[in-house]
Parts: C-alpha cells; sequence; structure tokens
C-alpha cells in the first residue's frame, strides 16, 4: 500500500513531502483515539461529568511536560547531531524511570496525607497514583518517535502507529462497555485510556527498532549533557504549554464543571494543524542543523520557510472546511447541547494559521536554547494579562481571544529576531492560493 503512495506522490512531483506526510499521519492517529474519545463519552456522560473526565486529560497534559526536564529535546538534538540512537535511548529510559518512580513516591506521600486527614486530595485519592504511568507512556513515545524520524524510518513508524490505532480502539471499546454495564469511578478509565494510546504504540515502537526495553544505562555524560541542552528548552516547553493551556486554566478556577466542558469542547485547536507542522518540522531539523553547523543560516531560513509554505497549502484548507461546517462538527462530536461552544471552536480556528511551523527551531538549532525560553515567559505574561482582561469583559469568547493575539504576538516576535520580512513576501506572501485561502477563512469567521 505504501509504495503505491509512493509511486502516486513522486509521479505528481510531491516526493518530498512523503516523509513529513507519513509522520503526521502517524501522528494523527494519537488526534483520531482522543476524538473518538470525546465522541462516545462526551455522551455517555453527563456535562458536568465529562467537565471531570476533561478536567483529568487537562492536568496531564499541563504536569507531564513539567516533570520532563527537555529531556526529549536534548535527546532529539543529539541524536540528530550525533547518532548513537541505542546509547542515548538507554540513558534516556533511564533517566525517565527515575522520574516516574520518584513521580509515584511523591504522590504515595500525599495519599498517605490524606489518609490521616492532613490533606484533601478530592476525588483524586487513590487514583492519583495512576498519573506516573501516563508521564512515562507519553515521554517514552515521544523519544521513540524522534529515533525513528532521525533514523529515516517514516514508513515503519507510520505502519506500527496504524497496527497500535487498531489496538487502541479495542482498548476505547472496553473502556465504554466497563464504564456503560461495569460504573467505576471515570477518573479510572480516563487514565488508563490515556496510557494505552501512548504506550501500545511505544511497546511497538521499541520492538521494531530491535531495543530492549530491559537494557537500561546511566551515562552521567549523556544524561547531563542532553539535559543541559534541553532544560532551557524545557522552560520554554513547559511555559508554552501552560500559556496554550492558560485559558483552560482560567475557566477551571472561575466556573463550575459544566463550563468548563463547554468551554473546553469549544476551545479545542484541531490536532492535525500542529501535527503536520511539527512533522514537516521534525523531518528538516538534522537538515536545518547541518546548515547552521555549516554556517550557512540563510539556507537554514529558507529552508523554514518552504516548510511554512507547504504546510500552510495542506492545513489553510482545511481550516476553511472545519469553519464553514463548524457547527456541524461540534454536533457531531458532542452534542447540540454544546451550541455555546462553537463560536469557541471557531475562533480557536483562527489560532491554525500560526500553525504553520515550529518557530523555536531555528534559533534551538543555533543552540541558543535560552532565548526560546525568555520569549516563551515574555509571551506567558502577554497571554495572562490579555486573556484575564478580555475574559472579564467578554467572557469565554474574551479568554479565546486572548489566546488568539497571543499567537499573532508568536508571529511577530520571531519575525522580527529571526528577520523573515524579505523571506515571508518572497516566499511565503506571494503565493496567490494562501492569500485567497486567508481571506476566505477570516471572512468565513466574520459572515457565516
Amino acid at each position: 500500500m505504501l509504495h503505491f503512495v509512493n509511486k502516486v506522490l513522486k509521479r505528481f512531483g510531491l516526493d518530498g513531502i512523503r516523509k513529513p506526510l507519513y509522520i503526521a499521519l502517524s501522528q494523527s492517529f494519537v488526534a483520531v483515539l482522543f476524538i473518538a474519545i470525546d465522541f462516545i463519552f462526551s455522551k455517555q456522560l453527563t456535562i458536568s461529568e465529562f467537565g471531570i473526565w476533561k478536567e483529568v486529560f487537562f492536568y496531564m497534559n499541563l504536569g507531564i511536560p513539567l516533570l520532563a526536564f527537555g529531556l526529549p529535546e536534548g535527546y532529539k538534538y543529539f541524536i540528530a547531531k550525533e547518532g548513537n540512537e541505542r546509547g542515548y535511548f538507554k540513558n534516556a529510559t533511564s533517566f525517565l524511570l527515575v522520574v516516574t518512580i520518584g513521580l509515584l513516591l511523591v504522590l504515595g506521600l500525599l495519599n498517605l496525607l490524606h489518609y490521616f486527614n492532613l490533606l484533601n486530595l478530592g476525588v483524586y485519592y487513590g487514583f492519583s497514583l495512576l498519573f506516573p504511568l501516563p508521564l512515562f507512556a507519553f515521554l517514552w513515545n515521544k523519544t521513540l518517535r524522534f529515533t525513528y524520524i532521525n533514523l529515516g524510518k517514516e514508513e515503519r513508524l507510520l505502519v506500527f502507529s496504524l497496527v497500535s490505532f487498531a489496538l487502541s480502539m479495542f482498548v476505547i471499546a472496553g473502556g465504554y462497555v466497563a464504564v456503560t454495564y461495569y460504573g467505576g469511578n471515570i477518573l479510572q478509565w480516563a487514565i488508563l485510556l490515556y496510557v494505552s494510546i501512548f504506550l501500545i504504540p511505544a511497546v511497538l515502537y521499541v520492538s521494531g527498532l530491535g531495543f530492549s526495553i530491559f537494557q537500561i544505562t546511566w551515562s552521567k555524560t549523556k544524561v547531563r549533557e542532553m539535559i543541559y541542552y534541553g532544560f532551557p528548552l524545557y522552560l520554554a516547553s513547559f511555559i508554552g504549554v501552560f500559556s496554550n493551556n492558560i485559558d483552560k486554566l482560567i475557566v477551571n478556577i472561575n466556573d463550575t464543571e459544566a463550563t468548563f466542558a463547554i468551554f473546553a469542547a469549544g476551545a479545542f485547536e484541531i490536532p492535525i494543524f500542529a501535527m503536520v507542522s511539527a512533522a514537516f518540522a521534525q523531518q528538516s531539523f538534522p537538515k536545518i542543523i547541518q546548515f547552521v553547523s555549516a554556517g550557512n543560516e540563510t539556507a537554514a531560513k529558507e529552508l523554514w520557510m518552504q516548510i511554512s509554505k507547504k504546510v500552510s497549502l495542506i492545513t489553510y484548507p482545511m481550516i476553511l472546511a472545519a469553519m464553514f461546517f463548524a457547527e456541524e462538527l461540534i454536533f457531531f462530536v458532542y452534542s447540540d447541547a454544546y451550541q455555546e461552544s462553537v463560536i469557541l471552536f471557531k475562533t480557536y480556528l483562527l489560532i491554525g494559521l500560526f500553525r504553520n511551523n515550529s518557530y523555536g527551531v531555528l534559533i534551538a538549532a543555533k543552540e541558543n536554547t535560552r532565548l526560546v525560553t525568555k520569549i516563551t515567559l515574555f509571551l506567558l505574561g502577554v497571554n495572562l494579562v490579555i486573556s484575564l482582561l478580555l475574559y472579564y469583559y467578554f467572557g469565554l469568547l474574551g479568554i479565546v481571544l486572548g489566546t488568539l493575539f497571543t499567537n499573532c504576538c508568536m508571529w511577530l516576535v520571531y519575525t522580527v529576531k529571526e528577520n523573515f520580512w524579505s523571506l515571508y513576501g518572497r516566499i511565503f506572501l506571494k503565493n496567490k492560493i494562501i492569500m485567497i485561502l486567508i481571506v476566505l477563512i477570516i471572512a468565513t469567521y466574520l459572515y457565516a
């Protein structure tokens, strides 16, 4: 099947997008699984119960980057620069196990304090002991994906992702049966489903590479250099994740669980936009490092801009279609009880206009990772102030507008820093298809 796809792409002169396309498709299976979970359980649970369900996923998406310490970013950089994937992977796995065990001990202590009425964990008492599982599964999966991409094994990555997608659908179906007929706390099913989505493919990935799960190594040098390089990016990554989720945090603190469910359903940026840009950026990252290392920064910038154009030609038509059918999509995935989510969803789609590349990749390739952290921290401050201000005046929509404004600022900051003005004019803005799509997207948002 993939051989046929390769022939078709080559025939139409699209062979250059083959590898990033496979990366994006492999990651899109994860997005489809989460959409399937929302589709199934939003109809099975009340709005308040679904609010708790989304809250669990929100906490995991926010907490996992906090405990990564920049390891995935450092791992990706050094296997691209030096190779030795097996050696770095063993050390990365060892580090992840240490962090996982450490988190388990901390959570065990917190649950013990709850038992003696010294702390109140609420509904998370007992079930919080499961949180180390999604941490390990997500980060292990991420390092393995970087390994496949660095080795140029995107086709095998796609095949394993497809197999794991089918297996995960069986697990989701089992979770649906368990919740429907056997009940139980919805927190445990939310956590276990999250784990399965990342752990099932990770096991297939590691077996496909011939790596042993049990062969772990601790090299102080390798762990130190991965953390030293990745830690500033870790801070930037966590600040970025926090900034992207600050809207949900504001609603989670100030409103009811039902309102949070409405907001979470609408504040849903279709994952494929970020996945396509990440796929192209990951696939080209080793080449960008080579250009920068050779002192050819101009070529690196041109490659970055070409990626932005290619990604936009893929994602902008999808944004336009999703904008036009926004109400139908929300009602299909959730139900008509989520009518208030439609305008939030349409506004979030505008953020997809800026999801056409990984904006800090050039600075990271130049090893100036601390600058990425500073920029991300500045954008966090902008997002917090603007979102709170607009929330006060416009409610839930104001928070989404604050996130949109912050993404505009992000684009401007990186464009000024890397002096992209001429490249935008020469490569991006002169593309008539892109300009027409931007106008149609904005017009559909305003008038449809």
